[in-house]
């Protein structure tokens, strides 16, 4: 894969000595560099920056309000895992057809949160409030984790904050093999290095800036060898005449090269998007053939494959996951209802809260060490309720 060649940094004076801001000017000597104090009409009219033009842009600035969110998640209908969010950097430059970004973000211009010791007393700050649960926390929501850590080396920073914070694991879920800043460090088991996976022919025709497979695999190799935790996304699946034949020789390469004793969780997830999306694809890349699918809407409004397709791609996904991996890995499906869980896996989770702390039950048990004691049931459906603590964030 190439990484983002940037031509022009724009640097708010709030955030001007941050070590981000310095990062991004050295690691880019060939960027125009321009410190403003940007009024919010000229902020709007730099978000009008043309695609081309705003790819190649980065803003550093300070976050107007809170970083670290709920996942959005959809209908109530569809099990969601509680999981959270850190909104660091805003826009991807890997260029995936599906990509929901392209819908939910009006502007192309990259923004990055350069005022990290905030980010860092607010995760703190959240993970106190409830110190009996085990959160996981994640960074690949409006951007992919790692897509700018060449220039940013935002990884080490906040890899060194999780190390020793005891009721939460970090993610970094990525499409790229930008691992080398991650390689030194002393992650103390705290952080899980995730990536979106698909067949190599789908990779070449839908997600054009991101690393091929066989540079995804050598990173897993990588960081697996540096002690981390993994995870896997079989999210988007994406129909193709053979993806079975895809599918299957995907998940038994992985298994090749991952231990499945180092995976903390696989989700499973089909292609879905707003319907108004459909039209932005099909002008932005003609090429692509996803949005000629046979597509339904579904409970939370976005389009969907139909049931018995999704049925069929999951159920042989699940049973090459057991074959290939290891029956006792922790799969769980992305936006689905109570009743495909149950087609597919013959069980569901009674509830988002449930789902949450059958994730901390499995890293209990399967990773000894990681959590000083056993989860409680009570403990994560006493919480805050998802409705209650989320807030109105574009999901992915």
């Amino acid at each position: 894969m190439k990484n983002p060649r940037i031509s022009r940094i724009i640097i708010d004076g709030k955030v001007a000595d941050s070590d981000l801001a310095h990062r991004y000017v050295r690691t880019n000597p060939q960027a125009r560099v321009e410190h403003v104090d940007l009024s919010p009409a000229e902020r709007e009219a730099l978000f009008q920056t043309t695609d081309a033009q705003g790819q190649r842009t980065i803003l550093l600035t300070h976050s107007p309000g809170h970083i670290l969110k709920q996942c959005p998640g959809t209908d109530r209908q569809y099990r969601c895992c509680n999981y959270h969010v850190i909104n660091q950097t805003t826009n991807c430059p890997l260029d995936c057809t599906y990509c929901i970004l392209q819908f939910y973000l009006n502007n192309p211009v990259t923004t990055v949160y350069a005022d990290s010791e905030k980010l860092f007393e607010e995760i703190v700050a959240k993970v106190k409030t409830q110190p009996e649960r085990f959160f996981r926390i994640g960074t690949g929501e409006l951007s992919d984790s790692l897509a700018f850590d060449e220039s940013s080396g935002f990884s080490r920073d906040i890899v060194a904050q999780f190390r020793d914070m005891s009721n939460v694991l970090l993610e970094l879920k990525t499409k790229t093999a930008t691992v080398d800043n991650l390689l030194d460090l002393d992650h103390g088991g705290h952080t899980v290095i995730a990536w979106s996976v698909n067949p190599q022919v789908l990779i070449d025709a839908e997600e054009h800036k991101a690393a091929s497979l066989a540079e995804r695999l050598e990173a897993m190799a990588k960081v697996q060898a540096a002690g981390y935790k993994l995870a896997l996304h079989f999210d988007p699946l994406l129909y193709h005449p053979q993806w079975e034949e895809l599918y299957e020789d995907l998940i038994r390469q992985l298994f090749q090269v991952v231990d499945p004793d180092r995976v903390t969780w696989i989700s499973l997830g089909t292609l879905r998007f707003p319907p108004e999306m459909k039209e932005m694809v099909l002008n932005k890349f003609p090429h692509s053939r996803i949005m000629f699918a046979e597509l339904i809407q579904g409970l939370d409004g976005k389009m969907r494959y139909p049931k018995p397709l999704r049925l069929d791609m999951y159920r042989k996904v699940y049973a090459w996951l057991h074959e290939y991996g290891s029956k006792d890995l922790f799969i769980y499906f992305c936006m689905e209802s109570a009743e495909v869980w149950e087609r597919v896996m013959g069980w569901s989770p009674d509830s988002n809260e449930h789902l949450d702390y059958l994730f901390a039950e499995s890293l209990y048990r399967r990773f000894p060490g990681l959590m000083a004691e056993q989860p409680r049931r009570e403990v994560y459906e006493a919480g805050v309720p998802l409705h209650q603590e989320r807030e109105e964030t574009p999901g992915l």
